[in-house]
């Protein structure tokens, strides 16, 4: 007989006396009485329990009357560290010191110690002179006393302790289990003492590989290229015949791996399934939205992660006037980059432009909330934070789905279960380990027993007793179907045998382990199909099929000589997820990729070549291969920056052109550098995120720094010219009082990473200016406008005449301008790098600086129409570098070639109007390129095209531009 005719033999022999089946779940034993009644029909006066659910039902009413209150296995974890830290600073040299209060340390002291109280052990009881290491034996040996003191004194009672609350049973229950039970000594003495002698054990069957009953069963072996591999194939056999999907329970070695893409197969496939251990919960909106915010916590706070999390719609603000993509924008254009207080700094109001002033508001109420819950320190908690984060997903994250409001379900339950367990200060990240782990005990979608019309999942560990007609074992390689036997390194096997007979070793534990799962499966009883991965993608390498694979071999063919050769024989060639070697075998493709298996395979089994299949499926795909054609190719294409389609001078006057542009001198000289980059900013207006990145070690990036001496140097000037209406009159004292307001301004926008970082950068920005002060000093000319912006009276841009009738608007800022004579002037712009691309020789650059030129002649034009002095002549352009890295040098441009400039303009608007918008020359510009991603390597597939004669005409005008020095 089987265990089911066994089981209900038993249950038969006093039909009438009420039964209780203790199982290792709730879910064994329903799914043993389903098959029962299945077998045999209704049965009746049969309860399920596990032996702690019993035990606590039983001891309930007494603890209630002794005002004893029961610790479950989350509180005792916390107990026990709390006494951990006790020990610790009590004595700072003991066996486990404070700073080694770490989750997983504390964890595997936990489980020691409940170990030694469900073996019957007390503190009284344990020999320090038992452990290998006396420290370690006297720490545990304390930590079990304090243990049981905390116990008493608080009247609590962990489940070991619950014996002595267990009334013996009075009545005819009946109590009936499986061997092996799996019961420690503590849980043995309590099922005797509650059932007396009316305790009844079923024998367990042999192994599955060495059980004739099993051999009576229909066996199928497969072998696969990877798990996704494998579970691709399984799948495609369950589709392949049809068969009802509740007849089918697929068991796997390795649940945690596996699970995920069972499940991801059998969502898009639209199979229904029920999963015993369900899913973490980042498989659903809402748990990815608790994971996330976890790690924006433990990593400071950066942008980054909440816009991820906007952009997936995994949070969402409740004020509705903006959508996700707004906030998303102005969270990346904050310049935040991480941290609290650049939150609170740099969306205050005042920080803001005045368009984004009100929604700016509306963020910085939602972070100020967040912030003002939030500890600091290390005066962080498991229990603050779980109470913040239930707080968070309740207002800023969307419930979409069922799998949604169950996490935020358990997220309130276990904040209250865990409310009432100590809890002390403790540093953030360690904070955040431990939630970390709490919340890896949440799981969605879990069903413990099958359901009509599903293939149900289940465990190695939990699986076998559905009683369904087909099953699928996946994951049968040696590595993951072996049991680990590495002994406990807090509490080693030796220590184990001689501290008491009852401590299981790590040799034992797993020696049941295999016996108890063995003869699970040997009930198993249909249609059985087995499978492993025979190569691992992500290590790469091969796995061996697991022995008991070739136990069934054996069993099946009754041939025990069989070996490992004739196992993979028989297994075939390897399943992969394009499956051409067996795509005859296919009955109805999988997906699309069987599809095109089947198609890429000749009448003879052959696999055939596709390109022209594939060219004409996936128009795209065959668009982006003519476009790296033609790149490689000699002649210029649209798919090097030409625009044939692009409006000539032909057919639009450049007249026409000039007046309805309004230009910048970057503009100008971006599209001399690289084309290719002034179409994706300018034409297409494709803008690289501004997300400010972590840096530890600087405070101010480039463009801030820069902004910042900027302003030093136009506040001092102002000063010490009177708004420049005076010769200077310098003052050293007063340019260190500009320094040091500039620097606290710019604190309390963008607060740095530490106090030793800001310490060192404002160092090095008062270096810089003492450079700007000495070369001012000696200085004879009049310093007269400063950040003159070139506009109209009434704040339009300005209209530039150049010489050859070249005339269009102009926006801009100069830096400065000085007066070095009678009506003669000098404009400067101030550079905070090096000189090294500035060089004399190179006046032009081939059209990539004309800043110089532009604004000496804009400033001139300004000076004349503004009435300030209408003799003006602006005579020269500087280049200035007054920092400690620019040395404080300066590149002088005499403004002698306004016919030079004029031609270059002209041919540069000819050239873009005429839709060039070809890659870089100079390959050294792609390196600092924003658009590198999109770009790839086309400035050096360009670089033969401009030399060929077949694009003289074309480039003609860039050409002409870039030879310009």
């Amino acid at each position: 007989m089987d265990l089911i005719d066994r089981l209900y033999q038993k249950i038969n022999e006093a039909p009438l006396s009420p039964k209780v089946l203790l199982a290792r779940s709730y879910a064994q034993g329903h799914q043993l009485l389903e098959q029962i009644c299945k077998r045999y029909g209704a049965i009746f006066n049969v309860e399920v329990q596990t032996l702690r659910g019993i035990v606590t039902a039983n001891t309930k009413s007494e603890l209630f009357r002794r005002n004893i209150s029961l610790l479950d296995e989350g509180q005792a974890v916390w107990v026990v560290r709390e006494l951990m830290k006790q020990l610790a600073i009590e004595n700072p040299m003991n066996y486990i010191n404070e700073s080694m209060l770490k989750p997983g340390i504390v964890n595997q002291v936990n489980r020691v110690i409940s170990d030694m109280r469900l073996a019957g052990l007390r503190s009284d009881e344990v020999k320090a002179e038992c452990f290998t290491n006396l420290n370690k034996g006297e720490y545990l040996k304390r930590l079990l006393a304090s243990y049981e003191t905390f116990l008493w004194e608080n009247g609590r009672s962990d489940v070991a302790g619950l014996g002595d609350y267990l009334k013996p049973g009075g009545d005819e229950t009946v109590y009936l289990a499986l061997a092996p039970t799996g019961w420690t000594f503590v849980e043995r003495n309590m099922i005797h003492k509650l059932s007396g002698d009316r305790l009844c054990l079923l024998d367990s069957d042999v192994p599955f590989y060495i059980n004739e009953d099993f051999s009576t069963n229909r066996f199928t072996m497969f072998r696969a290229t990877g798990s996704l591999s494998e579970v691709r194939e399984g799948f495609r056999r369950i589709l392949s015949d049809h068969a009802a999907l509740d007849r089918m329970e697929i068991i796997l070695s390795d649940y945690e791996h596996y699970a995920p893409i069972i499940h991801s197969h059998a969502e898009a496939l639209g199979v229904e399934y029920t999963l015993s251990n369900g899913l973490p919960i980042v498989f659903c909106d809402a748990g990815k939205a608790v994971v996330g915010i976890l790690d924006w916590i433990a990593e400071g706070f950066p942008v980054k992660r909440l816009t991820e999390m906007l952009r997936h719609g995994y949070i969402s603000f409740s004020d509705e006037r903006w959508s996700r993509t707004e906030w998303i924008r102005l969270l990346e254009k904050s310049g935040i980059g991480w941290g609290r207080e650049r939150y609170l700094a740099l969306l205050r109001p005042e920080r803001l432009s005045e368009e984004e002033r009100e929604q700016g508001t509306a963020l910085f109420t939602y972070v100020k909330d967040w912030f003002d819950q939030l500890p600091e320190g290390n005066e962080w908690n498991p229990r603050i934070l779980l109470e913040w984060m239930t707080d968070f997903v309740q207002r800023y994250v969307p419930a979409r789905s069922l799998d949604d409001a169950n996490v935020g379900a358990a997220l309130k339950e276990m904040t209250k279960r865990y409310s009432a367990s100590p809890s002390e200060p403790m540093p953030m990240d360690l904070a955040v380990q431990y939630v970390k782990e709490m919340l890896a005990g949440i799981r969605i979608r879990a069903t413990a027993t099958p359901k009509p019309g599903s293939i149900h999942i289940s465990s190695l560990h939990n699986g076998g007793w559905s009683g369904r007609e087909r099953t699928w074992i996946l994951g049968m390689d040696e590595r993951t179907w072996s049991i680990s036997a590495v002994q406990d390194p807090l509490l080693l096997d030796q220590e184990r045998i001689t501290l008491s007979k009852h401590l299981e070793s790590a040799k034992e534990r797993a020696k049941n382990v295999r016996s108890e799962r063995e003869s699970r499966l040997s009930r198993i009883r249909g249609e059985i199909w087995l499978s492993y991965s025979s190569y691992d993608i992500g290590e790469q390498k091969s796995n061996s099929p697991a022995f008991e694979m070739l136990q069934v071999l054996r069993l099946q063919s009754r041939d025990s000589l069989l070996d490992f050769g004739v196992l993979e024989h028989s297994l075939g060639e390897p399943y992969s997820v394009m499956d051409i070697m067996h795509a005859s075998e296919l009955a109805a493709p999988f997906d699309g990729i069987d599809a095109w298996a089947r198609l890429l395979q000749e009448p003879n089994g052959k696999p055939k070549d596709g390109w022209q299949a594939m060219m004409e499926t996936y128009p795209a795909l065959a668009a982006g291969y003519q476009a790296l054609t033609f790149r490689f190719g000699e002649r210029l294409s649209a798919y090097d920056g030409w625009l044939e389609s692009g409006f000539s001078t032909s057919a639009h006057g450049l007249d026409d052109v000039q007046r309805r542009d309004t230009i910048s001198v970057s503009q100008l000289e971006k599209y001399a550098s690289c084309g290719l980059q002034y179409y994706f900013y300018y034409v297409l207006k494709l803008r690289p995120k501004e997300v400010s990145e972590f840096d530890r070690t600087r405070w101010l990036q480039a463009s801030e720094r820069g902004s910042l001496l900027h302003d030093i140097f136009r506040r001092y000037l102002e000063d010490v010219t009177d708004k420049g209406t005076k010769p200077a009159m310098h003052d050293k004292g007063r340019l260190l009082e500009v320094v040091e307001a500039v620097i606290r301004e710019n604190a309390l926008l963008i607060p740095a990473p530490n106090q030793h970082v800001f310490a060192k950068e404002c160092e090095e920005i008062r270096r810089d200016v003492e450079i700007f002060y000495l070369h001012e000093v000696g200085r004879t000319d009049q310093p007269c406008f400063f950040e003159l912006e070139l506009a109209t009276h009434d704040g339009e841009p300005m209209e530039i005449h150049l010489p050859g009738g070249i005339h269009f608007k102009l926006k801009g800022f100069v830096d400065r301008v000085d007066r070095i004579g009678p009506h003669e002037y000098r404009i400067i712009d101030y550079k905070t790098g090096s000189t090294s691309k500035y060089k004399a020789a190179e006046y032009f650059s081939g059209g990539t600086q004309l800043q110089h030129a532009v604004y000496s002649i804009a400033v001139e034009q300004w000076l004349r129409e503004t009435g300030m002095d209408f003799e003006a002549k602006v005579t020269e352009a500087e280049y200035y570098f007054p920092t400690e890295r620019g040395r404080g040098e300066n590149v002088r441009r005499i403004q002698n070639r306004r016919e030079d400039l004029a031609t270059i303009i002209a041919k540069q608007l000819e050239s873009r109007n005429r839709g060039i918008y070809v890659p870089a020359k100079d390959l050294m510009v792609c390196g600092w390129c924003d658009y590198r991603a999109v770009c790839g390597s086309h400035a050096e597939w360009m670089a033969g095209k401009r030399d060929s004669s077949v694009n003289a005409d074309i480039l003609s005008t860039l050409l002409e531009v870039e030879s310009h020095d």
